[in-house]
Protein backbone atom coordinates (compact mmCIF):
# COMPACT_ATOMS: atom_id res chain seq x y z
CA UNK A 1 0.00 0.00 0.00
CA UNK A 2 0.99 3.40 -0.41
CA UNK A 3 0.05 6.85 0.43
CA UNK A 4 0.48 10.73 -0.80
CA UNK A 5 -0.08 13.69 0.89
CA UNK A 6 -1.45 16.92 -0.46
CA UNK A 7 -2.74 20.20 0.93
CA UNK A 8 -5.65 22.08 0.24
CA UNK A 9 -6.31 25.79 0.69
CA UNK A 10 -10.06 27.19 1.45
CA UNK A 11 -10.46 30.51 1.63
CA UNK A 12 -12.62 31.95 4.71
CA UNK A 13 -14.89 35.18 3.62
CA UNK A 14 -16.77 37.49 6.44
CA UNK A 15 -19.89 38.91 5.62
CA UNK A 16 -19.20 42.69 5.15
CA UNK A 17 -22.26 45.08 3.40
CA UNK A 18 -24.85 44.89 1.07
CA UNK A 19 -25.35 47.06 -2.30
CA UNK A 20 -28.13 46.77 -4.87
CA UNK A 21 -26.23 43.74 -6.47
CA UNK A 22 -26.28 41.57 -3.40
CA UNK A 23 -24.19 40.84 -0.71
CA UNK A 24 -20.61 41.44 -0.03
CA UNK A 25 -18.09 39.18 1.48
CA UNK A 26 -14.34 39.91 2.13
CA UNK A 27 -11.59 37.27 2.77
CA UNK A 28 -10.45 36.87 5.56
CA UNK A 29 -8.31 34.03 5.53
CA UNK A 30 -7.24 30.52 4.03
CA UNK A 31 -7.37 27.29 5.82
CA UNK A 32 -4.48 24.77 4.68
CA UNK A 33 -6.35 21.53 5.09
CA UNK A 34 -4.25 18.28 4.75
CA UNK A 35 -5.40 15.28 2.61
CA UNK A 36 -4.21 12.04 2.65
CA UNK A 37 -4.58 9.71 0.09
CA UNK A 38 -3.94 5.55 0.63
CA UNK A 39 -3.64 3.52 -2.93
CA UNK A 40 -3.58 0.01 -3.69
CA UNK A 41 -2.00 -0.86 -7.24
CA UNK A 42 -4.27 -3.82 -8.32
CA UNK A 43 -0.94 -5.07 -10.60
CA UNK A 44 -0.74 -8.46 -8.74
CA UNK A 45 -2.20 -11.09 -6.86
CA UNK A 46 0.45 -10.59 -3.59
CA UNK A 47 -1.67 -6.77 -3.06
CA UNK A 48 -4.51 -9.16 -1.58
CA UNK A 49 -3.67 -8.19 1.57
CA UNK A 50 -2.95 -4.72 1.27
CA UNK A 51 -6.38 -4.85 -0.77
CA UNK A 52 -8.57 -5.88 2.60
CA UNK A 53 -6.55 -3.62 4.47
CA UNK A 54 -8.28 -0.82 2.61
CA UNK A 55 -11.62 -2.29 2.13
CA UNK A 56 -11.10 -2.48 6.38
CA UNK A 57 -10.13 0.90 6.69
CA UNK A 58 -12.70 2.49 4.44
CA UNK A 59 -15.72 0.91 6.46
CA UNK A 60 -13.81 2.00 9.40
CA UNK A 61 -13.70 5.58 8.15
CA UNK A 62 -17.44 4.91 6.51
CA UNK A 63 -15.41 6.56 3.55
CA UNK A 64 -15.76 4.91 -0.17
CA UNK A 65 -13.16 3.49 -2.30
CA UNK A 66 -12.71 4.53 -5.57
CA UNK A 67 -11.00 2.95 -8.50
CA UNK A 68 -8.61 4.25 -11.46
CA UNK A 69 -8.88 2.35 -14.10
CA UNK A 70 -6.82 4.61 -16.17
CA UNK A 71 -3.40 4.94 -14.71
CA UNK A 72 -1.09 1.36 -15.15
CA UNK A 73 -1.39 -0.43 -13.24
CA UNK A 74 -5.10 0.08 -11.92
CA UNK A 75 -5.79 1.66 -8.80
CA UNK A 76 -7.78 1.74 -5.61
CA UNK A 77 -7.35 4.70 -3.39
CA UNK A 78 -9.32 6.13 -0.40
CA UNK A 79 -8.70 10.03 0.32
CA UNK A 80 -9.02 11.28 3.95
CA UNK A 81 -9.63 15.04 4.84
CA UNK A 82 -8.29 16.47 7.95
CA UNK A 83 -10.81 17.51 10.34
CA UNK A 84 -8.76 20.70 11.55
CA UNK A 85 -6.48 23.13 9.48
CA UNK A 86 -2.96 23.45 10.00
Amino acid sequence: MQWEKSFIHVPQYEYASTNQYGGRYKRIGVKKISVARLLCPMDNSERVEDMRTLILLSDQLDVPIRFDFDTEPQVAYIEVVGKEAL
